[in-house]
């Protein structure tokens, strides 16, 4: 971490987040935005203010806080709870928000109004064994309190918590047995809206970008203003106020093959941001045309439709890793916020973590759909399974049989090294299924029905994988259960809304079972995300194309995909179909010329054979026959 703007102090962190969010929000997301807003405005905004408290950030449904005092920490604690039980006793049920609250008592590191250190992390992981509607708290915060609180806290004794290398002594308090410590003042409308202001305000550097329905702060640098929010309209934002394209992190380290490393990070970086409903994440595939290149912002923002861009390197040293990341704006290259990590090798998904936390945080402090450790998590504890997986992502990118094959290896050794290693699973499958897809596999079947094992048995370890969830799309796609495959799509892109390889998925199961002008949506969305997603999308999309009329976007389309990959054996069949319904004769000689080439045993009865409704079938023949495909 840079050394710039950060000092050390003594600080109690307060981590709260409401239980059952992410279902809440499922079954009526705008309602719970909705309510949450209001508890943050009228009950927790106020609260922290009166007892001497500092919002650092809200992020979902995430609350931060940081207390000079012990004591004012718990009170506050306190005071939320009893505040939810009070605004929740004329809620229905299903309406009913509850917040766990964790407090630990610590040294941490601020830098840029941002806290980090080991108080913080406990502090979170303290929350996530608090029971909803209760307050768990270290023994470092009870040595404070138990003489000046008359609190009956419960002795938990010393439990391991996730992720830190020693128990905590742990106490808990039931919000049912909390006494009155004090009454509450009367917070007017007036008064609870300017405290959220100043609280938040205090909370994010001088500019917060407001993302999709997500409050907007701009603080003049010219003096204070009481007007600094307002809330921003989701249907005045276009896509593109939204998007977000994370480049390539440049490796430093003086080997080209560490290039896996950063290539690697980038990916989950850029994975971890794409959870976050509210943003759109251009897929990796997308950015690879941009590696070590040196380009203007302004012109990759345009090429990608991107508003923002994340741009960083990444340095290995010994035992050693220094990461720096810039975030700026696309439009002009202005730089809005930077920040270098230095850390033990070992401990490189907390690296990730912070990286991909203050980006989100800066994109948008009020993400208003998945919790903050759910979005974050780290893969896993084991370093060289994480090394193996990065490895064989970078072997198999190869796209030849060889390293399909060495990519497979190194995944089932990772799978060894981690067997609750959700992504070594989920990798594996899709390894078996690329096998399938190239031709490389001697028993199709079998590879397919691999690759449906080992991402179900991703999806067991870690139910939110939306890798695995895409990957069985996929497989149920070649295997002809549709309904299956959208399911499964659909699941993954409730995950990761911009996963574009889903995406892309999805347009294949709308297109065969004839929802042409939802396949184009699907398949349009897939090829903006990523331009670069392969012959499969570019073959389903160009089809769709073909079916609607839309030859010219066929022919654009496919003449591109058919360049990239020259010895494929179906693209060319679309392409001189679309050249010969726009009667382009001589292209379509030749293309046709190509296409038996790459295909010799082509057999037009059963060509589009998938398709649910035969009309389409039949539609797509008579576009072969007249370029002259019998």
């Amino acid at each position: 971490m840079s050394d710039s703007g950060s000092n050390r102090r003594l600080a109690t962190i307060l981590f709260a987040d409401v239980a059952g969010y992410s279902r809440m929000m499922r079954a009526a997301e705008e309602q719970t935005l909705g309510d949450l807003r209001a508890h943050l405005a009228e009950l927790i905004a106020p609260a922290v203010g009166r007892h001497h408290g500092r919002i650092v950030k809200t992020v979902g449904d995430g609350i931060l806080v940081e207390y000079g005092s012990a004591v004012e920490a718990v009170r506050c604690a306190v005071d939320l709870q009893r505040g939810m039980i009070e605004r929740n006793a004329t809620v229905p049920e299903q309406r009913r928000q509850t917040f766990r609250i964790g407090l630990h008592l610590g040294d941490i590191i601020v830098a840029d109004g941002d806290v980090f250190g080991d108080a913080v992390n406990v502090a979170a992981r303290l929350q996530a064994l608090a029971e909803p509607g209760s307050i768990v708290i270290s023994d470092s915060v009870h040595e404070h309190v138990r003489d000046k609180l008359a609190l009956p806290f419960r002795d938990l004794g010393r439990r391991p918590v996730k992720n830190i290398d020693r128990p905590v002594h742990i106490f808990s308090l039931s919000v049912s047995e909390t006494i009155d410590i004090g009454s509450r003042p009367p917070v007017g409308r007036t008064f609870l809206l300017r405290n959220w202001i100043l609280a938040a305000v205090a909370a994010l550097t001088t500019v917060a970008v407001a993302v999709g329905g997500i409050i907007v702060f701009r603080i003049d640098r010219g003096g204070p203003s009481d007007t600094v929010a307002s809330l921003s309209d989701p249907r005045t934002n276009s896509v593109r106020e939204q998007s977000v394209a994370v480049l390539v992190f440049a490796n430093q380290s003086g080997e080209p093959g560490q290039d896996y490393f950063s290539d690697g990070l980038t990916e989950d970086i850029t994975n971890a941001l794409g959870r976050f409903k509210n943003l759109t994440v251009l897929a990796y595939g997308a950015v690879l045309p941009y590696k070590g290149k040196q380009v203007a912002p302004a012109e990759i923002g345009r090429a990608l439709n991107a508003r923002f861009l994340v741009g960083g390197s990444v340095r290995k040293m010994g035992d050693r890793i220094r990461v720096t990341v810039q975030l700026s704006d696309a439009a002009d290259g202005t730089q809005l916020w930077a920040d270098r990590y230095d850390d033990d090798l070992t401990d490189i998904f907390a690296v990730q973590e912070r990286i991909a936390r203050r980006i989100a945080g800066t994109l948008a402090s009020n993400l208003q759909t998945i919790a903050l450790q759910h979005s974050l998590r780290k893969p896993t504890d084991n370093l060289d399974a994480y090394d193996l997986v990065l490895r064989g992502r970078a072997v198999g990118a190869d796209g030849t049989r060889t390293g399909n094959r060495k990519a497979r290896e190194m995944f089932e050794r990772a799978t060894r090294l981690a067997p609750s290693y959700a992504d070594a699973y989920a990798e594996l499958a899709a390894a078996f299924l690329t096998r399938t897809e190239h031709g490389w596999s001697e028993f199709v079947q079998e590879d397919v029905n691999a690759a449906i094992e080992f991402a179900q048995k991703a999806v067991s370890v870690d139910e939110e994988c939306f890798r695995a969830h895409g990957i069985l799309a996929q497989a149920y796609v070649i295997q002809v259960i549709y309904d299956r495959a959208l399911a499964e799509s659909n699941r993954a892109l409730e995950i990761n809304p911009s996963d574009a390889r889903v995406h892309a998925t999805r347009a294949s199961v709308l297109l065969w079972t004839s929802r042409i002008d939802d396949a184009i949506v699907s398949g349009e969305v897939a090829n903006r995300l990523n331009t670069n997603l392969g012959p499969g999308a570019a073959f389903n999309l160009g089809m769709a194309y073909l079916l609607k009329a839309r030859y010219a976007d066929a022919i654009k389309l496919v003449e591109l995909a058919s360049a990239r990959y020259p010895g494929h054996p179906a693209l060319d069949f679309i392409l001189a179909a679309a050249y010969a319904e726009s009667g382009q004769s001589d292209e379509v000689k030749r293309t046709v010329e190509r296409a038996r080439r790459n295909n010799p045993y082509f057999d037009l009865k059963t060509f589009g054979s998938r398709f649910q409704d035969p009309a389409l079938q039949h539609r797509l023949q008579e576009s072969l026959r007249k370029a002259g495909l019998n």
